[in-house]
């Protein structure tokens, strides 16, 4: 204490408290304020730290014991971990909201140590971040008032190792003018507590994620993980930052090449930080999942269910595509046979690729694919008769009428030898009508494949008049017959080639008709009849009878198909019989009676399953006909509709009946569309993107409209944030509106409030217009680099805005429509986000208004059509360029990036001075208040130089401004996206259809369930609720949600019973998922210990003949080889491929938790025969699913539990005679053992009744060992490469 004395007043300097003091440093006017009012005080002021007084003695004196009263104090210890994590978390600004939220002073003390406690730690030393300290992760992470709880939490999960943690603490005193306010500090500080959450990202995840762009910067090419582990991070955290007052700190690790990120912060904070991190990445990172199918197969779905794949591209937002693998020169590896394949590519995001994949195999599995052998007399017959199936099965291909293929299997010449002749015939098809049609048509080319032996005179006279008289000749006859015959002299006999054997028998009594010149010839006549589909099944029962009648005069049916039937008889009674035919058909068509059903997309899909089986059923009970509408639209599966290619995903509705939808597709042909919006520059110039895509469907009226506004704007660009309208042109809108959107710098040029007034200055003006409905895309994110996640996030935002400021608007729909997938993805996550309660700091508050100075001069270059204005952005950069020019005289280096009108993607352009100007100017101190031409751009890439033009801008008075207010966001509730499917009945009689109408809705009822149902989740329910809606979304079922109870969550499922039975898994999955320990273990994604640290990606290490490995797997070898000779065996090093196998791991093991006792991997042996070992182990997949061709147990990789299978009959041969074979991890998880069928494709269903969850191989016994068969690649490891002579 210090004093002076003047008069009677005395000046005396208060020493405070370390909290006392930083309680006045940001709390001081109200207190020196009181304090003044005190009697005898005439001045108080805070200098140094000390409180400075003024006044007389006993004022003074009373002051300092007020003081102690006023400001009460209070001292707490807390961990110095949470001290750091407060201080620097987000700059500080935890601190300071808890400092203002509570008007108190802090002051820290002294750290003291507790070396008490004992922890189990999963984490590894490898987890310090580079500005994270190891005594940072030891810290404990509570206060001291609830440090038992931590040390309890701290204990759980998979320990590795036991150790006591000297944890540190820092005693803390709080101050405040309110002992309430002191007593809520200290109770929200006591219940802080930390939580860190940590988990491995996948290869896929990594690359995604080292490609987006930063701040708007094109990715860049880091040559070092640390400079790696901050780009991710940073990613990260601006995925995090778009959640609101959720705070966290990020680490990113990585070693052995496995990368883990920690996140550190309160546990509300880090499970939401964490949800939004998994949801974007799952939302984003593409993954690809191959099935094989058969070539058949492949054929099938290119010609006749096209439609169907773009479906199921559609739902499920995938990309779809058949391919053929690239065969190299080789045997099979495992398998016995030597049948090639075609694979089905499915490359979609994480969220929905395991969806879409159960999907498109019950897609496969609905088709019925058959081989059928038809016996021939010899394998020269068989050649024979194939060459005339192959035609026809050609031309069902390419027919629109057919709803099936056929592919003839070749056999090889020691398949021959082991077999009997025959033909086989593998038909793919939608239904078993279908194929038997093609079976029908084979079986009748087969019958009708005739090697006859007439009599030598019979044989001489066809001979004559055939070859030697030529009456007719034989090309004439085979013309006239459409049929191959042949003479073979050497035998004296007749191979017949015809389409049948009734026509085989009529080209024989033909032939023997031409030495009898008396008698006539026979003459046969094909007749098609059509018939239309929903009538088919009656007329074929109506006709059977009349055909089987007619048999004895030789009429045979010859080809049914989709559209009616093809009848081959003789000239003089195809009349008649036709007659007979269209009369039952008329007749049918009289009887028909139709009834439409309309059903949701589960309950048809229950009536297309297994081949429409439930249908079929139902149709013979009931004999009618049940069609799906949209099938007979387009011509059954056959046709595509290119114009349908928009797909809503997702739709959210206010209280007001406001709506916003997220809807994938093209922006020119939406539908039911008042106005859409174009993502324009200022000069309106339509370079490319969606600006350009609209601009050239409107056609040249619009580019005229466009040219006009920008005259009537003096010719200048219009501004960012602003929005102008033209008509629509050939487009069926009303109108289209141009958006200036903002070119993304930095993120600091007002980029997010331009942006946001962009979107509110377009649906402004909609509304202006009375539109009912909008649709606009992801304004500026693409050509103009703004980064998509605050782009969407923007966007979505101004729209909630402005139903917020109008909410009587006569826009009642916006859609956010797009062509791209993450744009869409990004979208519909953000849509459902709750943005009441955003609080955006005052740098980034992009929600006021934002209005840039006027420009001072325009600038243009010039083109070779004439000038082209600059849009605002670079003119202003220019303008400030030249203006410093002006001053300094100083060579320019500004570089832009602005539109290549050509191709539509930003190019950098230098921007260039002339050094003249100088003397310009002062010869002509007007010449900046005229056009000057200024100077050139040089574009960087080719060097092509154009003049720069300024021209002066008028300045005139800005009007006054009005003060924004914006309004408080509505809530937004997700609404049920329902889609239903037409299907018609058609019947002879009323009673026959209401019978198959009762019948269909009987089966739906019986398979339609409602199921209680409940998960142990007790926090941040309205986030968990808003996953299981969608989860129930993709099951098409309905879910409800009960009245919440203490740590459960309540929920009815109701649906179809298979749907409602995955969605009981999934779900509880998902809260299992929830639910686990906290620190993710990494260990099991570790590449193994023994593998130290590897730099290169991939390298094969020799085991000693004294290591363990060694020891084991020769011993296993010489169990079934005793003669084996094992020259060495090397351990296969692959980080990547490891990456990815242990990650289907992991995940394998949360599909089968619940059977913990299972054994989910096993080492098996695999033998690549003629394909190089290296195309294994240096591959992308390993045991590559491309490379496999057809065995006893179908299109799969073959792994052998003996070593004698695969070494014997399998193994790579080396040059000198040594053989080699894997020894591999193979993830066989839940087997299905089950005799050899070539037909499987992939592992059969367990209980197809109750759930699509299939077994995950198949195993079964050949060649005195078990084989185990998986048919997905990233199933295997190829652990060791062994190489061994016997």
């Amino acid at each position: 204490m210090h004093a002076s004395y003047q008069s009677d007043h005395i000046e005396l300097s208060i020493e405070l408290s370390g909290a006392a003091r930083n309680f006045l440093a940001s709390f001081q006017n109200k207190i020196l304020d009181t304090i003044c009012k005190q009697s005898g005080i005439k001045d108080t002021t805070l200098k140094n730290g000390k409180l400075q007084l003024v006044g007389n003695q006993s004022a003074i004196t009373n002051i300092q014991s007020y003081l102690k009263q006023l400001l009460p104090e209070q001292d707490i210890t807390i961990a110095n971990k949470l001290k750091k994590y407060l201080q620097s978390c987000s700059k500080g600004l935890l601190l300071k909201n808890f400092v203002q939220k509570y008007r108190v002073g802090i002051f820290y003390h002294e750290i003291s140590t507790d070396a008490s406690v004992t922890t189990n730690n999963n984490e590894n030393d490898s987890d310090q971040d580079e500005n994270q300290s190891e005594d940072d992760e030891n810290d404990d992470s509570k206060s001291s008032s609830s440090r038992a709880s931590s040390t309890a939490k701290s204990a759980c999960g998979d320990a590795k190792r036991s150790h006591v943690c000297v944890k540190k603490y820092i005693r803390i005193a709080l101050c405040s003018d309110s002992k309430d306010s002191l007593y809520k500090a200290i109770k929200e500080l006591e219940s802080y507590n930390l939580r860190t959450q940590s988990w491995t990202l996948t290869q896929e995840e990594i690359s995604y994620i080292l490609k987006q762009p930063q701040q708007g910067k094109p990715p860049q090419k880091n040559t070092t993980f640390r400079n790696q582990c901050s780009q991710i991070k940073r990613y990260l955290l601006r995925l995090v930052q778009a959640l609101s007052n959720i705070t966290v700190q990020m680490f990113v690790f990585h070693k052995n090449g496995v990368w883990r990120v920690k996140v550190l912060g309160f546990p509300d904070h880090v499970s939401k930080a964490m949800s939004k991190i998994k949801n974007c990445l799952d939302d984003n990172v593409e993954s690809e999942v191959q099935l094989p199918i058969s070539k058949t197969m492949a054929v099938f779905l290119r010609k006749k269910a096209s439609s169907d794949i773009r479906k199921l591209e559609k739902t499920h937002r995938i990309k779809i595509t058949i391919f053929l693998p690239f065969y190299r020169k080789r045997g099979s590896e495992e398998q016995d046979d030597d049948d090639g394949h075609d694979c089905l590519k499915l490359i979609g995001c994480n969220s929905r690729i395991n969806l879409a994949k159960e999907n498109v195999e019950n897609f496969l599995e609905s088709l019925s694919e058959q081989e059928k052998h038809f016996s021939c007399g010899s394998w020269d017959h068989s050649r024979n008769i194939a060459q005339n199936i192959r035609p026809r099965l050609t031309a069902i291909q390419n027919s629109d009428d057919c709803e099936a293929i056929g592919w003839i299997k070749v056999y090889t010449a020691t398949e021959r030898r082991e077999t009997t002749p025959k033909i086989t015939v593998s038909i793919v098809g939608l239904n078993e009508e279908a194929i038997n049609g093609v079976v029908e048509q084979c079986q009748n080319i087969v019958d009708g494949y005739v090697e006859w032996k007439p009599t030598a005179d019979e044989y001489r006279t066809i001979n004559v008049a055939l070859n030697i008289k030529k009456s007719p000749s034989i090309a004439a006859f085979q013309k006239q017959w459409d049929t191959d015959v042949r003479l073979d002299g050497n035998k004296n006999t007749i191979i017949i080639s015809a389409r049948s054997k009734v026509l085989a028998d009529d080209i024989k009594e033909a032939l023997l008709s031409l030495g009898e010149v008396n008698k006539p010839r026979v003459k046969r006549i094909s007749e098609f009849i059509p018939i239309q589909p929903n009538i088919r099944r009656f007329v074929n029962h109506g006709i059977t009878a009349l055909l089987n009648e007619a048999k004895s005069q030789k009429i045979f049916v010859e080809y049914q198909n989709y559209k009616g039937v093809t009848i081959n008889c003789g000239s003089d009674i195809i009349n008649e019989i036709k007659q007979k035919i269209d009369c039952i058909i008329n007749d049918i068509k009289q009887k028909i009676v139709k009834s439409r059903l309309q059903l949701s997309s589960a309950e048809s899909d229950l009536i297309r399953a297994d081949a429409y089986k439930l249908a079929c059923r139902i149709e013979r009970e009931t004999k009618t006909i049940i069609r799906d509408v949209n099938a007979d639209n387009t011509s059954s599966t056959l046709n595509v509709n290119d114009n349908d290619t928009s797909s809503i995903m997702i739709t959210v509705v206010n209280n007001r009946g406001q709506t916003i939808v997220v809807e994938k597709g093209d922006i020119t042909k939406a539908k039911n569309v008042d106005a859409i919006v174009s993502a324009a520059n200022g000069p309106l110039y339509h370079a490319g993107g969606v600006d350009k895509a609209i601009a050239d469907a409107a056609g040249p009226a619009l580019d005229q409209e466009c040219k006009q506004l920008i005259a009537g704007n003096k010719g200048s660009p219009f501004p960012a944030g602003t929005a102008v309208k033209t008509t629509a042109g050939n487009l069926l809108f009303k109108c289209v509106i141009h958006a200036i959107g903002p070119q993304y710098k930095d993120g600091k040029q007002q980029e997010h409030p331009l942006l946001f007034s962009t979107v509110l200055s377009s649906l402004r003006l909609a509304e202006d217009e009375k539109f009912t409905s909008v649709a606009l895309p992801a304004i500026s994110a693409n050509t103009y680099g703004f980064p998509l996640r605050d782009c969407t996030n923007i966007v979505v935002c101004a729209i909630k805005q402005f139903f917020a400021d109008f909410p009587k608007s006569n826009v009642r729909k916006v859609i956010l429509l797009d062509m791209d997938d993450a744009a869409c993805n990004s979208f519909a996550r953000e849509v459902v986000v709750d943005h009441r309660n955003t609080l955006v700091a005052d740098e980034d508050n992009y929600v006021m208004p934002c209005k840039l100075p006027s420009l001072k001069a325009s600038w243009k270059w010039e083109d070779n059509d004439g000038e082209k204005l600059y849009c605002e952005h670079d003119m202003r950069s220019i303008e400030t360029a030249f203006q410093q020019y002006l001053n300094t005289w100083t060579a320019s280096e500004l570089i832009i990036r602005c539109d290549a009108l050509n191709t539509g993607i930003l190019t950098n352009y230098q921007i260039h001075f002339y050094a003249d100007l100088k003397r310009i100017l002062i010869n002509d101190p007007n010449a900046l208040n005229k056009r000057l031409i200024c100077g050139h751009q040089l574009k960087e890439a080719s060097g092509y130089r154009r003049n720069i033009i300024r021209y002066p801008v008028v300045q005139e008075e800005d009007s006054p401004s009005v003060v924004y207010q914006p309004k408080p966001l509505d809530s937004y509730d997700l609404q049920a996206i329902t889609t239903e499917t037409a299907w018609d009945i058609t019947g002879i009689t009323n009673e026959s259809v209401k019978q198959a109408e009762a019948a269909v809705r009987k089966a739906i009822d019986m398979a339609t369930i409602s199921e209680p149902f409940s998960i142990n989740l007790s926090q941040d329910l309205e986030d968990h609720k808003e996953q299981l809606i969608k989860i129930a979304a993709q099951q098409r079922i309905e879910i409800n949600f009960e009245q919440e109870c203490s740590e459960q969550l309540r929920m009815t499922l109701k649906g179809l019973k298979a749907n409602v039975f995955e969605a009981k898994l999934k779900i509880a999955l998902y809260a299992q998922d929830i639910l686990k320990t906290h620190a993710d273990n990494a260990d099991e994604l570790r590449p193994p210990e023994e593998w130290g640290n590897q730099e290169t990606e991939c390298k094969l290490v020799e085991i000693p003949r004294d290591d363990p490995n060694f020891i084991r797997i020769e011993t296993r070898m010489k169990e079934t080889l005793d003669t084996v000779k094992i020259e060495k065996i090397e351990r296969v090093q692959n980080v990547r491929m490891w990456s990815h196998y242990a990650f289907r791991r992991r995940e394998l093991k949360k599909e089968l938790h619940l059977m913990p006792n299972l054994q989910i991997e096993m080492e098996l042996f695999h033998g690549t025969n003629n394909t190089q070992p290296s195309e294994v182990y240096n591959g992308e997949y390993g045991f590559d699913m491309t490379f496999c061709t057809s065995g006893k147990w179908g299109i799969g990789t073959y792994f052998a539990q003996k070593a004698s299978y695969s070494c014997t009959g399998f193994a790579f041969k080396l040059p000198n005679g040594k053989r080699q074979v894997f020894l591999a991890q193979v993830l066989t998880g839940d087997v299905y053992d089950c005799p050899s069928d070539p037909s499987l494709r992939r592992p059969p269903k367990k209980n197809e009744s109750v759930s699509g969850r299939r077994y995950n191989s198949v195993s079964g016994d050949t060649r005195g060992s078990k084989v185990y068969i998986v048919y997905e690649n990233r199933l295997a490891y190829p652990a060791y490469l062994i190489t061994f002579t016997c």
